[in-house]
């Protein structure tokens, strides 16, 4: 998927909420701004929005000089979710599809995304979900080549989102290898995010190689790419990772909340609807 021009003002809001989580004065986020200008002056619309976001996320870290300006709202959006963990897991355990159950708190847990807000009500997400619909709900589909499935690659995004990761891993009742990024970039999981949240008790976790927020094949590690191959299912969560693999020839199951107009029309769905499916049928 291309870098559409609605895509600028998008990157220059990004540079303005990093500014203030960081607590900069006005000066210093106008700094930053003018730096994104010239940054959104060089870039290449033919990459995806996410890897085009590295060179304003390193720019950001080099002029404030913090390597994961997002640190703590990781930590306290992952600490939240872990608070919600027992309740919902005994909600899914009780359902009669417990399975359907946690690919829907699954997608509640993309609420909690810093590159596109930050404010989200979580709880909140989790009350209305079941009389939420699914634009795309290939469920049917899913549960087919999960039973034919020896094992599952499931591509991570962001932290607090990790811990609903982990409830539908847990349900999923196969070997899971979790992906996550290569450095710090936004409030997006790495290792030690994904350890926080519970992922490396129940399955194995790696990173992707890639320091975008997405996955760009060409940038991930041998590793990495060596596993996306072999994968008989693959599960992308977020709209970054759906950014960057949309148009993979392969199978791949996307879930994410679509949060802006771009992937709205990509997708031909209203923004903030959910979306579980495939963008290509193998």
């Amino acid at each position: 998927m291309k870098t559409h021009f609605e895509c600028f003002p998008c990157f220059l809001k990004q540079i303005l909420r990093t500014g203030k989580i960081l607590g900069m004065d006005q000066a210093s986020i106008w700094h930053l701004l003018k730096k994104g200008g010239v940054i959104l002056s060089d870039m290449n619309i033919e990459n995806p929005p996410p890897a085009n976001a590295v060179a304003i996320y390193d720019m950001i870290s080099e002029k404030s000089q913090t390597r994961d300006p997002f640190q703590q709202l990781k930590q306290q959006s992952t600490d939240q979710a872990l608070g919600l963990y027992p309740g919902l897991k005994k909600s899914i355990e009780s359902q009669a599809d417990p399975l359907a159950t946690a690919v829907k708190y699954a997608a509640c847990g993309n609420v909690i995304d810093y590159g596109v807000g930050s404010t989200y009500d979580i709880e909140r997400e989790i009350e209305n979900i079941f009389q939420q619909e699914f634009h795309v709900w290939e469920y049917d589909v899913f549960v087919s080549r999960l039973d034919q499935a020896s094992w599952v690659l499931y591509l991570g995004d962001n932290c607090g989102e990790t811990v609903f990761d982990r409830l539908l891993i847990e349900t999923l009742e196969k070997p899971v290898t979790f992906v996550t990024r290569d450095e710090p970039i936004i409030n997006d999981v790495t290792i030690e995010d994904a350890r926080r949240a519970g992922l490396d008790k129940v399955c194995k976790v790696i990173s992707s190689g890639c320091r975008a927020p997405g996955i760009i094949i060409e940038d991930t590690s041998e590793e990495f790419r060596r596993l996306y191959e072999d994968a008989p299912l693959v599960i992308s969560k977020g709209q970054g990772n759906f950014e960057t693999l949309c148009d993979e020839p392969r199978e791949i199951f996307f879930l994410f909340k679509v949060k802006c107009q771009v992937v709205a029309g990509h997708v031909g769905c209203p923004v903030n609807q959910l979306f579980f499916g495939r963008t290509f049928s193998a």
